[in-house]
């Protein structure tokens, strides 16, 4: 008979990263907030530098979130019948793309249209890389493993 392996260590340490860096988004988003509504002069090279930066490190942070949530389901034998099963993790990187997009709005919202333009384009490349390199092998593994 095969012993099953016990995989509570590395799910209770991969919980406490999902928890950091879900409160690095939170941040990085009330961060980036923040600073559109209060700083007096957006307009500004070194705001709008500031601006992206930010930006940037909250959609590294988002994607790695992402890809850490995903990272569980490798260690999953089976998923119970009478679930969604694999519907509601596509939903939540729906949720994660939609508030990605959100930054890009916010910039629209205080006319930063050379930002907005910048972060949209950065944002394109962080969900074309996500798809390529989480959502498709999730989907063959997902297939593979007849989770449907």
């Amino acid at each position: 008979m095969e012993k099953e392996t016990d995989y509570t260590d590395y799910f209770g340490h991969n919980r406490t990263i999902s928890s950091v860096l879900s409160l690095f988004c939170g941040f990085l988003f009330t961060s980036i907030t923040i600073l559109l509504t209060a700083y007096p002069n957006k307009e500004e090279v070194l705001a709008q530098a500031t601006l992206f930066f930010l930006t940037f490190i909250f959609y590294v942070v988002l994607y790695t979130l992402i890809d850490n949530l995903e990272m569980g389901f490798h260690y999953i034998k089976d998923i119970p019948p009478l679930t969604l099963r694999v519907a509601p993790f596509f939903r939540l990187v729906l949720v994660f793309y939609l508030f990605g997009t959100a930054v890009v709005f916010m910039f629209l919202l205080f006319d930063l249209f050379g930002l907005a333009l910048a972060t949209g384009v950065l944002w394109a490349i962080f969900v074309l890389v996500s798809i390529r390199s989480i959502i498709i092998p999730f989907l063959k593994n997902s297939r593979e493993r007849n989770w449907k």
